[in-house]
């Protein structure tokens, strides 16, 4: 912040200008959720604390809690304990991740600037296939391959394919363990673009992935 200053005869003529810089310090809050890397879809507590100075001048009475990024983002308010802190509950289900970002608010209605922690997520599937391996070149028209796809998440139930972005889009169920296979012929050699993504149990259509290859 810069304060700025001049004197005034009693003319009203005013001297020069002297400026006066410095910084204020932003006391904001720390956010520590229960593990180091919450899962995605997994319900996490987080731990809200307030700045020391910031508790010892005038008491933090609550929270402001805003989530980004996720399927639902919301914005709500947590009040505080007597010693400044609160938890929280958040379940994070941003496809690519999420961030959280927390103002406090003192007893004297003062808001702090907001703290942020974030996490980032790979939702998208893992793709296999021996016949027409990724970015490699092999097979040939006709030549069926089997394509298997696998979560990096839990609770996938299904994944929805389609080639070359423009063929009809399919959805095939997953097996009991997560896992799916699909059976896949080319009409002719070229190169072509696998385009696939899980579903889970709760409707959450995850991140896509692309698997490329081309049919010699």
């Amino acid at each position: 912040m810069t304060l700025s200053v001049r004197s005034l005869d009693r003319a009203y003529h005013g001297s020069a200008v002297t400026d006066y810089t410095f910084r204020v310090s932003s006391p904001a809050p720390t956010i520590t959720p229960a593990v180091p890397d919450p899962e995605f879809g997994e319900p996490t507590g987080f731990t809200l604390r307030p700045d020391p100075v910031l508790q010892a001048k005038s008491p933090i009475v609550g929270y402001s809690v805003e989530t980004v990024g996720g399927r639902s983002d919301r914005t709500f308010d947590v009040a505080a304990e007597a010693d400044g802190t609160a938890a929280v509950e958040l379940t994070l289900d941003g496809i690519y991740g999420e961030n959280v970002q927390v103002t406090s608010r003192s007893a004297n209605g003062w808001v702090s600037a907001a703290a942020s922690w974030g996490t980032t997520y790979d939702t998208t599937p893992t793709v296999v296939s021996t016949a027409y391996p990724e970015n490699g070149s092999s097979g040939g028209g006709s030549v069926t391959g089997t394509f298997t796809f696998a979560p990096k998440v839990k609770d996938v139930v299904s994944y929805t394919y389609t080639f070359n972005d423009g063929g009809p889009e399919v959805t095939v169920p997953a097996d009991a363990d997560h896992t799916a296979s699909v059976d896949w012929a080319p009409a002719a050699e070229g190169w072509y673009d696998l385009t696939v993504y899980a579903t889970t149990r709760s409707g959450i259509q995850l991140a896509p992935y692309d698997y490329y290859f081309t049919v010699s």
